[in-house]
C-alpha cells in the first residue's frame, strides 16, 4: 500500500498545481491519513449483490489535521469507473478528522489544503477536478 501511495504521489503531485495555482506545502503536510479501510458498511453506498447490500468495493478514508491551526480541506476519491467523488470544502481544527468514501473505490485520493480564509491559494472546484483528472 505504501508503494502505491508513493507512486500515486509521484505521478499526481505535478497535476496538483494545475487546478490549484499555488499549494501551501506547509498546510498540505498538516493533513495525514489517519485510517483507511475496505469493505466496511457505508450508509451512502447502495450496491447490492442479489437482495443483500455488498460493501466489498467500499473504500473509506479518514484524514487528520495534525497541526494546531485551522485549515480548509478539499478531497476527491476515485471510483472504479475513473470518475472522482468530490466532497465540499471542510474546515478542520487541529486534531480534527475528515471522513470520506468511494462506493466502488480504487484506493486513490487527492486532497488540497490551505489556511482558513487564505485567499491567495485557490482550492479547486469540482468541475476543475473532473476536467484535470478525466475518467478512463
Amino acid at each position: 500500500m505504501q508503494m502505491i501511495r508513493t507512486l500515486l504521489i509521484t505521478v499526481l503531485v505535478p497535476w496538483l498545481w494545475i487546478p490549484a495555482a499555488a499549494q501551501d506545502q506547509s498546510y498540505a503536510d498538516c493533513l495525514v491519513k489517519a485510517t483507511s479501510s475496505w469493505g466496511q458498511p457505508c450508509d451512502k453506498c447502495e450496491i447490492y449483490s442479489g437482495y443483500k447490500r455488498d460493501y466489498s468495493t467500499v473504500y473509506q478514508l479518514e484524514l487528520r489535521n495534525i497541526c494546531g491551526e485551522m485549515m480548509e480541506v478539499k478531497v476527491a476519491m476515485e471510483e472504479s469507473n475513473g470518475t472522482w467523488r468530490t466532497f465540499p470544502v471542510k474546515v478542520l481544527a487541529g486534531g480534527d478528522t475528515l471522513a470520506t468514501f468511494a462506493c466502488r473505490g480504487t484506493g486513490k485520493y487527492l486532497y488540497w489544503a490551505r489556511r482558513v480564509n487564505d485567499t491567495e491559494i485557490l482550492l479547486p472546484t469540482d468541475g476543475e477536478i473532473v476536467s484535470a483528472y478525466p475518467g478512463r
